[in-house]
């Protein structure tokens, strides 16, 4: 019998180009796909499916897959995978945007998101909830091993989505990023520095993604249910209310009086956030020293949020 090797240590790109392979060359895996997320038979005819597709302003989906459904719309499935890297903070609301954007551009003119991980990431994770729908390794993992046993292709992707699996039931291991983590430690050494009332987040070791950082002056409720945050790559200043998104205009009628013209107050997700923009900055791309000025500038807007909820107050 053929013995089946697979790759020891799993990342979610392998499961990305698995996936992305699949949804290129399989009608049945596309048409499983999306009735899974769909919940009813919706695909008609293939498109196109991508990897990693990057937006300007609103970050990057994982997967994506386009295609014309039943009903003649040309339709977009967003797909976000996870093995076990905690979320970064409104990343569905994220996914959600980029889909109504692609609607507005005219890319596609109707789409869901979806969240692919294993189940008892699903399960554990409260962001899994901000998405249209969920499919985990395990139905994916099903699907291959219905293939037969002499499907040897098939038999060695059903592998990989199960080191997939096992790598999440052992927990999360963070690879930290060098050039992230110094520049995060910089920042903050800059900020103690020059503003220290804003109480930036301890400086502790980045992996090379993250570009979220959190400010808590004392002017914040203590239990964190609103903070400052900048959002590097993101290039915004954002004073957050967690879990506001339906108190939108109570903010708006509380706020909008002492706002700046470069202030803005929008929905971010579940949340609702009062937003300023400064230029995007790559920690993987620039040392601290070079974008100085565009920190000057966020630590100034972070101050003048800062300022404006001392003024107002929670809602």
């Amino acid at each position: 019998m053929l013995e089946l090797n697979f790759i020891e240590s799993v990342t979610e790109r392998d499961i990305d180009l698995l996936v992305l392979e699949e949804l290129s060359v399989s009608e049945n895996f596309r048409k499983m796909f999306s009735t899974l997320i769909f919940g009813e038979t919706v695909y008609k005819a293939y498109i196109g499916a991508w990897h990693s597709v990057c937006s300007d302003n609103l970050g990057e989906s994982d997967l994506l897959f386009i295609f014309e459904a039943t009903h003649g719309l040309k339709t977009a499935i967003l797909i976000e995978n996870k093995i076990d890297a905690a979320p970064m903070p409104e990343q569905g609301a994220r996914y959600r945007q980029r889909g109504e954007e692609g609607i507005k551009n005219g890319l596609w003119e109707s789409f869901k998101t979806c969240i692919m991980a294993p189940k008892k990431y699903l399960g554990a994770v409260r962001d899994s909830g901000s998405y249209d729908g969920n499919i985990s390794y395990e139905t994916i993992h099903s699907y291959f091993v219905s293939k037969g046993d002499n499907d040897n292709r098939s038999a060695y992707k059903a592998n990989v989505l199960l080191e997939g699996i096992e790598k999440n039931r052992r927990g999360y291991q963070p690879i930290e990023n060098e050039r992230v983590t110094i520049f995060v430690k910089q920042y903050f050494e800059y900020t103690n520095e020059k503003y220290p009332a804003l109480k930036m987040q301890e400086a502790k070791s980045r992996q090379a993604g993250s570009s979220w950082i959190e400010f808590y002056p004392d002017v914040l409720p203590s239990g964190r249910e609103v903070i400052l945050a900048h959002q590097m790559t993101n290039g915004e200043v954002k004073l957050l209310f967690k879990e506001k998104a339906n108190d939108l205009e109570a903010i708006r009628a509380k706020y909008q009086s002492s706002l700046s013209e470069r202030m803005s107050i929008k929905k971010a997700g579940q949340s609702a956030a009062i937003l300023m923009r400064v230029a995007k900055i790559s920690p993987l791309e620039k040392n601290f020293d070079e974008v100085k000025e565009i920190i000057d500038s966020a630590l100034d807007c972070l101050s003048q949020l800062s300022v404006l909820f001392a003024k107002n107050g929670n809602i």
